[in-house]
């Protein structure tokens, strides 16, 4: 197989071209050439040169512009198609600015008028050929080094994110396991007639904790389980005002807690969506207990509902630490803990607001979060398509 010469080796030259005369003249001109290691054969034929030049037998390739009936052009996107390798000079009788550029774009690495053609004229090109290719080979094989340490760097992220995957599923079973028992244990002392005042306390403490753990490792499984796209929900009609108002019921002691004031705006008639209860609470009570989280005390938590032709929209308002503009688009992301609030997550895991986006995907809605900066409050905006259009002109109905 051809190498790459240097400069004590033999260079072997493979001549194209369908008239001997052509051929006999380039023969002497590569017979003058200095120091004699250019060796040059003929090939006359347009297939059997194509072949030749897949072959790779040659150092170097002088094709001319006339074969007969096809061209020196055609040729060569013959050759570069079937990706053959080896330099390639195009010799024409005339220069033509367009044929030298179709003959660069067809794969020729240099472009000679033949009329011109001397021993030395001929000799530079082809090293100028042979340099080009040796270079554009040296970075076609560093560039497929860099692509194959790419894909092994990917595949091994690919590997180590399911890894993640699987241990956030395992780590939030292991970790729910106990916890039934623990907290059938204390509705059994709580329960107890002869329960000491001085237990009392502590069993309240240890309840709250353990209510808090549960909240966490559900989070951890409601991760694991959008990770690996197998998040489920039961869509049936549903009045929005249901899963509100148990959201409401289940946030309320932890706005107590945090010392926020609480409004809430519900309509009176019934708005019906196509949704899953549960799920809607969760919705709700992730957005109700983050306004509460990220809200000083005395502050204000506001919700909101407002209907429209088509749509309900939620609103979850809070007076709170706000969101600086250039964090705005990360706050939907997975394990996201904004930098300008770190300090307030109070134990979250990032999770709330990944889960709020994709239970309002999955129930065919959008939500949004504004915010006019750090310590300007932030409003969630949920808004969910209705069951039925609700009829008026409007609607076309």
């Amino acid at each position: 197989m051809p190498t790459n010469a240097t400069h004590d080796q033999q260079v072997r030259i493979l001549l194209v071209d369908d008239d001997e005369d052509d051929y006999l003249l380039t023969h002497d001109i590569v017979a003058e050439i200095p120091a004699g290691r250019y060796t040059l054969a003929w090939e006359s034929d347009f297939d059997v040169a194509l072949e030749t030049i897949c072959r790779n037998e040659f150092d170097v390739y002088l094709i001319d512009f006339r074969l007969g009936a096809k061209t020196g052009l055609e040729l060569l996107k013959e050759k570069q198609d079937r990706q053959c390798p080896g330099p390639a000079i195009l010799l024409t009788g005339d220069s033509q600015p367009e044929i030298d550029r179709a003959a660069e774009e067809a794969g020729a690495d240099d472009f000679l008028e033949k009329s011109r053609l001397d021993p030395i004229l001929l000799e530079r090109s082809i090293r100028y050929a042979l340099r080009q290719r040796a270079h554009k080979e040296e970075l076609e094989e560093k560039v497929a080094e860099r692509t194959a340490e790419l894909a092994e760097a990917n595949a091994k992220l690919v590997e180590a994110d399911r890894r993640k995957d699987e241990f956030l599923a395992t780590l939030a079973h292991e970790l729910r396991n106990p916890l039934a028992p623990i907290r059938n244990s204390l509705e059994i002392v709580r329960l107890s007639i002869d329960i000491a005042k001085a237990v009392e306390k502590p069993l309240k403490v240890i309840e709250r904790q353990t209510k808090h753990m549960v909240r966490l490792i559900d989070d951890l499984l409601d991760a694991s389980r959008i990770t690996r796209n197998n998040l489920q929900i039961e869509l049936e009609p549903t009045d929005i005002c249901e899963p509100l108002h148990a959201a409401i019921e289940t946030s309320e002691p932890i706005i107590d807690a945090a010392g926020v004031s609480f409004t809430a705006d519900l309509p009176s008639e019934p708005i019906n969506v196509s949704g899953d209860n549960v799920r809607l609470c969760q919705l709700f009570t992730n957005l109700l207990t983050n306004a509460a989280k990220y809200t000083d005390r005395g502050g204000t938590v506001s919700l909101i509902v407002e209907k429209s032709c088509e749509h309900v929209v939620v609103r979850v308002k809070d007076t709170g630490v706000g969101i600086a503009t250039e964090m705005l688009p990360q706050v939907f992301d997975m394990f996201a803990q904004l930098n300008s609030t770190l300090k307030r997550s109070k134990g979250g895991l990032g999770i709330g607001l990944a889960l709020v986006k994709r239970l309002t995907e999955m129930h065919g809605g959008v939500v949004t979060v504004h915010s006019e900066g750090v310590g300007h409050g932030a409003e969630f905006v949920v808004t969910l398509p209705l069951l039925d259009k609700c009829g008026c002109a409007k609607c076309g109905k």
